[in-house]
């Protein structure tokens, strides 16, 4: 307590410890509810997805920009994503599937990302390669 009386918290040192309770109580409400208020303000909720941003952050590194593949992703045996056969033989909730919940070396994202965020990357995966001609 006499690290407070330096500071002249001599009045809070005084108060009794019911006091002192609603005090450190009254002081963490302040302080979480100006946290929750600033990253609302920030933007931090109801920010518009970039599925492309997305895709360069969590999937490049092996599937690479184009979504081709890097040597990194080849040697993981990733598949090309750019690639018609590929597409063509894939279902919307096998690609949805494989995001949400992983897939041989391909690790889930359903603990990392949000509902509408691995939504908006299976529709970007269907958008990597042009559709295949019959």
């Amino acid at each position: 307590m006499q690290i407070f009386q330096r500071f002249y918290l001599k009045e809070f040192c005084d108060m009794d410890n019911g006091k002192r309770v609603v005090a450190y109580s009254m002081f963490f409400l302040v302080f979480f509810g100006l946290y929750a208020g600033f990253s609302v303000v920030l933007g931090q909720e109801g920010e518009e997805i970039n599925p492309k941003k997305l895709f360069e952050y969590h999937c490049a590194t092996c599937h690479g920009e184009d979504g081709k593949g890097t040597k990194r992703g080849r040697e993981l045996k990733a598949p090309n994503l750019a690639d018609p056969d590929w597409q063509s033989k894939r279902k919307d909730e096998e690609v949805l599937s494989s995001i949400m919940n992983g897939k041989n070396k391909m690790p889930r994202w359903s603990d990392k990302l949000k509902p509408e965020e691995i939504q908006a990357l299976a529709r970007y995966v269907r958008k990597l390669a042009p559709k295949k001609r019959s």
